[in-house]
């Protein structure tokens, strides 16, 4: 049976008789699926006009559809940052859309269900396109950030690119294909500038009322210029898209100018990744400029981007004012904020001799992946819980298309930090999927001789592959040990597998490094602590020493990857590797007199990391353990070690019995701790120890956040049985030292595990809840006697 479908070009309407969907401003025709193949596939459009300067362009097309929708799927691209409508709604609650990626290698596609949206007749789809790592250009005012080393064009001179498809299923079950097309058009929407550090500019009275709704919309709108298609993969986003969570109201506003002067900074309660929103009343083109910041100055009331670099730079929103009441939210660029300067407002019921815009709310909304929260812990420790939250404040703030450092200056994907705060990550949200999208980040920044970049996806061009900044062995063995991680907690065979190419092209490339067995590293243990000589490079661990160990324990996850993979030959070559690199650390850097590892003056980092490498002498190992504990009892219980190598402190002391050594490291409140940070005030946690705010240094890196895996894994006690994978057989070893209580709760791939205590009497009473799809669960009571736990229950017991 033949249907007849109308389309609609310019003003007139036309009838085809046949199964194929003719479209008008989509494209030239669209094919039923199944009929001439898969049908028509969609084209990529620009504007044909890119350059630096002008404003970011509306793409809008129209369809026509004779009956009604069953299902309706929309799939697009749209470079750099993009939102898309249909028939005027949002086709998802997500923002920024269009994730990140290494553009020359692959580019994501972002499907949604706009089953509720497409309708019988006429349709619109319209597409608002904003910048992002797609091509950082230059800004638009000299006093505006941009971070120098990392300006990349990907786009080939197309800074705008865009290519959609909407898959109908209509009522009476037949299909039909949408698709973008030479009849689409364009024209220069209301963001005249959209930078992904320095910020965005919005221009109300240059709003297209209707443009993305059926019919002619006002101004003037020339074709899409149809291109050719980027040279990259373009491949199905799977990964938890980024969204709105909580919204803050500032607790405080202060006038920073003179009154009436309409200068003020708004407080928050909170410093995070967000999208600032706003309600306005005033003229049209009045303009008012938002300044988010992570730092106010106390003396003068306004925000100073101490972190920026000593640049002198700032990073601002303006916003210009359409006549009357208005609300609106930055669309493509959040930043990292505690305070909002507003210049060019006055607050209700303010004087106001200059006749300016009345500012009626301002709003920070938080926006980060939406990965799903597994994990909490709490205790009985104030401090300690606090300290909790800021590092999770700062994984979330950081959890964007990448897991970025910060979410202000850099918004890059630093490496190390994505293995060693790893299981810190995976006990408090669902980082699977998250995390195998970043590993393809790895795979695909991969240099040809095996090199791993600092940063995946690489976006500081202006500095060498093998630069300064690039090379890092502890920063790239993230495309060996994260797989690895990946495989581990979540049973994920499929990126390991497609990983383990990766994984040994990186190893062998630390091998062709190497002299005399040992390799080296620019930045080593990068900010560690209390040999006065600031911020950077390791200070107390010499760079050959963690290099080096990191290069073993790659060789050594690399064989065990191969085994589990079935590459018998490959194990063989990266156990003997191992065993190589092992015996040289042991002959150049290892002193078997004092069990200690070669350093400058502190044993912490190195020891604690040679241990969990397996490179310290089976028989040394308890002298070894003495030997970090002598140091910190002769610092004050001071950790020295740095982000990159404070995690094998965490496990190389819990795993020998010895949290009883962290319970006093952690429970610190001076300078160079936790408790500093928190009593200072701040709501994130900082990049360095000394946490020092209105300094270079940021407030907002997740990376020295290892205290939230040592507070799930062995103050709770949560942790697989060694060898476990995917959470089949789970160790509840709880050891809360001096704290009077703990409560834990984690969703493990097979089910909620729970682990609560509380010391009474002077002995611990747990309530232990096992899932039904572990194979096995076993309590260990601080003093070590073991319990085997009933699976599917809570049991209850006291300290023997």
């Amino acid at each position: 049976m033949k249907t007849l479908i109308a389309f609609r070009h310019g003003r007139r309407w036309f009838m085809l008789a046949g199964l194929m969907l003719v479209l008008g401003t989509i494209g030239p025709r669209a094919m039923a699926a199944g009929e001439g193949g898969a049908g028509e596939e969609a084209a990529w459009l620009s504007t044909g006009v890119d350059a630096d300067g002008r404003a970011c362009p509306l793409f809008r097309g129209e369809f026509s559809l004779d009956q009604g929708v069953s299902k309706a799927t929309l799939s697009i691209v749209g470079l750099g940052h993009f939102r898309a409508t249909v028939n005027g709604e949002r086709v998802s609650d997500s923002v920024i859309d269009q994730p990140w990626s290494q553009y020359s290698a692959t580019i994501y596609e972002q499907s949604f269900d706009v089953t509720g949206l497409v309708r019988k007749g006429n349709n619109a789809i319209g597409v608002m396109l904003g910048n992002s790592f797609w091509r950082v250009g230059p800004v638009n005012d000299a006093g505006r950030f941009s971070k120098t080393d990392a300006m990349p064009d990907f786009s080939a001179g197309r800074n705008s690119l865009v290519r959609a498809t909407i898959d109908v299923t209509l009522s009476d079950g037949s299909h039909r294909r949408v698709v973008s097309g030479p009849k689409w058009t364009w024209t220069d929407g209301p963001i005249t500038f959209s930078h992904i550090y320095a910020g965005e500019d919005y221009d109300a009275t240059r709003e297209v009322k209707g443009w993305d709704m059926p019919g002619t919309p006002a101004g003037e709108w020339k074709a899409a210029v149809v291109v050719d298609a980027p040279r990259a993969a373009i491949v199905p986003f799977t990964t938890p898209a980024m969204k709105e969570f909580e919204v803050f109201s500032p607790r405080e506003r202060r006038i920073a100018g003179g009154a009436g002067d309409g200068i003020s900074t708004y407080i928050f309660p909170q410093n995070c990744s967000s999208l600032i929103r706003f309600t306005v009343e005033g003229m049209a083109g009045a303009k008012v400029r938002f300044k988010p910041c992570e730092y106010m100055d106390p003396a003068t009331g306004r925000v100073k981007f101490t972190y920026t670099w000593g640049t002198g730079k700032d990073i601002w929103h303006d916003y210009t004012l359409r006549d009357g009441e208005q609300t609106h939210q930055v669309i493509f660029c959040y930043e990292g904020a505690q305070f909002v300067e507003v210049d060019g407002a006055v607050a209700p019921g303010e004087a106001n001799p200059k006749g300016l815009p009345v500012m009626k709310s301002v709003e920070m909304v938080h926006v980060r992946a939406a990965c799903d929260s597994v994990g909490s812990f709490e205790c009985a420790s104030k401090m300690q819980n606090d300290a909790h939250k800021i590092i999770d404040w700062a994984i979330r703030s950081n959890m964007a298309h990448v897991v970025t450092d910060c979410p202000h200056r850099e918004k890059n994907g630093w490496q190390e930090q994505n293995w060693h705060m790893a299981r810190a990550l995976s006990y408090r949200y669902d980082t699977h999927a998250y995390m195998t999208k970043v590993m393809r980040d790895v795979r695909d920044t991969q240099l040809p001789d095996g090199h791993i970049p600092t940063n995946c996806p690489n976006y500081l061009v202006g500095v060498p592959p093998h630069g300064f900044w690039n090379e890092a062995p502890e920063w790239g063995i993230a495309g060996v040990l994260v797989p690895w991680h990946l495989y581990e907690w979540y049973g994920d065979r499929g990126t390991l597998a497609a990983s383990l190419e990766s994984m040994r092209k990186f190893v062998d490339y630390l091998s062709s490094t190497a002299k005399d067995g040992v390799i080296t590293s620019n930045l080593g243990d990068w900010y560690d602590y209390g040999h006065g000589k600031g911020d950077g490079p390791s200070q107390w661990t010499p760079a050959e020493v963690s290099a080096t160990a990191i290069w073993a324990l790659g060789a050594r996850t690399v064989a065990d990857a191969a085994k589990v993979l079935g590459h018998e030959q490959a194990e063989a070559k990266y156990r003997g590797l191992y065993n190589t690199i092992r015996d040289t650390f042991r002959a150049k850097f290892y002193d078997s007199a004092t069990a200690t590892t070669l350093n400058k003056g502190s044993c912490q980092a190195g020891v604690s990391t040679a241990l969990c490498a397996g490179l310290i002498p089976d028989a040394d190992r308890g002298r070894a353990i003495d030997a970090i504990v002598k140091d910190l009892e002769g610092r004050g219980y001071q950790q020295t070690s740095g982000e990159v190598l404070q995690v094998f402190l965490i496990r190389a002391l819990a795993e020998a019995g010895r949290n009883d050594v962290l319970h006093k490291v952690y429970a610190r409140r001076d300078r160079g701790s936790y408790g500093f940070m928190v009593e200072s005030g701040l709501t994130t946690l900082p990049e360095s120890w000394d946490a020092k705010p209105g300094t270079g240094n940021s407030l907002n890196h997740f990376m020295l956040g290892h205290l939230v895996e040592w507070h799930f894994a062995y103050v709770a006690g949560i942790r697989q049985e060694p060898g476990s994978i995917g959470w089949k057989r789970v160790v509840i070893q709880p050891d809360p030292g001096t704290l009077e209580s703990y409560e834990a709760s984690f969703k493990s791939p097979r089910g909620e595990i729970a682990s609560k205590g509380k010391v009474v009497d002077g002995k611990l009473r747990v309530s232990i809840a096992t899932p039904a799809g572990v194979e096995k669960a076993t309590l260990i009571w601080p003093g070590g006697q073991k319990v085997e736990l009933a699976i599917g229950k809570t049991t209850e017991l006291v300290q023997p």
